[in-house]
């Protein structure tokens, strides 16, 4: 691949940044399309229902006029779209096989779009997310007579760097709710009440929203010392959190955990840790890290309602029956069917159509929508 490692590494970091900082897209989009030696045309396109990111749309290379084009008489008419149905998630794709030339060539949207741009038929691109509620894709277009030279090169570094994409995808939705526009607007916060740190694998806080200054001054769940150390009241949330942040330092990349906890008034607090790879960048929403913080771990802490009263909301928003709802609370808790069914003192076999059950009343196919769903409640606060 003509991209070097150096290259790659700081393209990686470029997507890992935008996962805290949506405005980052339009950087790596930028530096993609100057990335292999000749110009592309780039894009991350894609919705999610989910977040209500609605379209998602990052360009550059593009002409404006072309764009404002686009959206005003293509935006449903595009040739390459037709076929994205078709691709698996991870999959590269070149133009030619979403669109072959001859046919493509035929259309008012070349005339129109590709050829006033010097022809930029080839490229392609990588399937990022691909379900009933989201499409992301993150592509690149460049000149015809610019095929043979560089379109591998473009298709290999969109391999490289999709996975990378798709988990800073993955890492706005886990722990957003909310628009991306939003998520950036409202510096980081998930709803009412919620404190985010960011954290270096010596506990170290480099980043504390205005709600987890508030709760850092409390005391009453977690704080810290002067040397800016988090410290939880419990030395089980601590030793569970040192455990995490241990795993993290090991070099795991985007090691998720979440946990309930009580305070010293009896509050009941969902936490969940998202690990980072933050070492390197350019640019973080969250200041500089020190040098010796090759990873960093991002941790949300929310005041949660009772568990008895989630239960009877799920069972009620999402038609299920009291045992259904106990076994897909767990589930999403991150309990296997085994673990269910022994603290349950259940069988797997029903804890297994329990799960079934749930997800033909939810109208979702996979165990990881139904958990999301479960995620998106407790995250409403709700």
């Amino acid at each position: 691949m003509a991209v070097s490692a150096e290259e790659l590494r700081r393209l990686s970091n470029l997507a890992v940044s935008a996962a805290l900082d949506p405005e980052r897209w339009q950087v790596l989009l930028d530096a993609l399309s100057q990335s292999i030696g000749t110009r592309v045309c780039t894009q991350l396109i894609g919705y999610d229902d989910l977040t209500k990111a609605t379209p998602l749309t990052f360009t550059s290379g593009y002409d404006p006029h072309i764009l404002t084009l686009y959206e005003e008489h293509y935006a449903d008419k595009n040739p390459f779209a037709a076929r994205f149905a078709e691709c698996r998630v991870g999959d590269v794709i070149t133009t030619q096989q979403l669109c072959p030339p001859e046919t493509l060539r035929k259309t008012q949207f070349y005339a129109d779009l590709l050829l006033p741009l010097e022809d930029i038929v080839a490229g392609g691109g990588a399937m990022l997310a691909l379900d009933g509620d989201r499409m992301f894709l993150i592509g690149g277009n460049m000149r015809s007579k610019d095929r043979d030279k560089y379109e591998e090169d473009w298709l290999q570094l969109c391999g490289h760097l999709a996975p990378v994409i798709r988990q800073s995808l993955e890492i706005n939705r886990t722990i957003s709710g909310l628009t991306f526009e939003k998520w950036a607007a409202e510096q980081h916060r998930l709803g009412s009440g919620t404190a985010i740190f960011v954290v270096d694998t010596a506990m170290q806080i480099h980043y504390a929203c205005a709600e987890a200054q508030k709760l850092l001054a409390s005391g009453s769940f977690l704080g810290s010392g002067w040397d800016r150390r988090l410290q939880f009241r419990t030395p089980e949330d601590q030793g569970q959190f040192a455990a995490f942040v241990k795993l993290q330092s090991m070099g795991e990349f985007n090691v998720f955990r979440n946990w309930q906890s009580k305070d010293g008034n009896g509050g009941s607090w969902l936490c969940r840790s998202v690990g980072l790879q933050l070492a390197d960048l350019d640019s973080s929403p969250f200041g500089a890290f020190m040098n010796k913080s090759v990873s960093a771990v991002l941790l949300a802490v929310r005041p949660e309602i009772g568990i008895e009263t989630f239960q009877a909301h799920i069972e009620k928003k999402l038609g299920l029956s009291p045992a259904e709802a106990a076994t897909v609370l767990k589930l999403a808790d991150g309990r296997t069917p085994a673990e269910i069914a022994a603290e349950r003192r259940i069988s797997v076999f029903t804890v297994r159509n329990q799960i079934k059950s749930a997800l033909s009343k939810t109208g979702v196919r996979r165990q990881v929508d139904l958990v999301r769903s479960i995620e998106q409640l407790r995250l409403q606060g709700r």
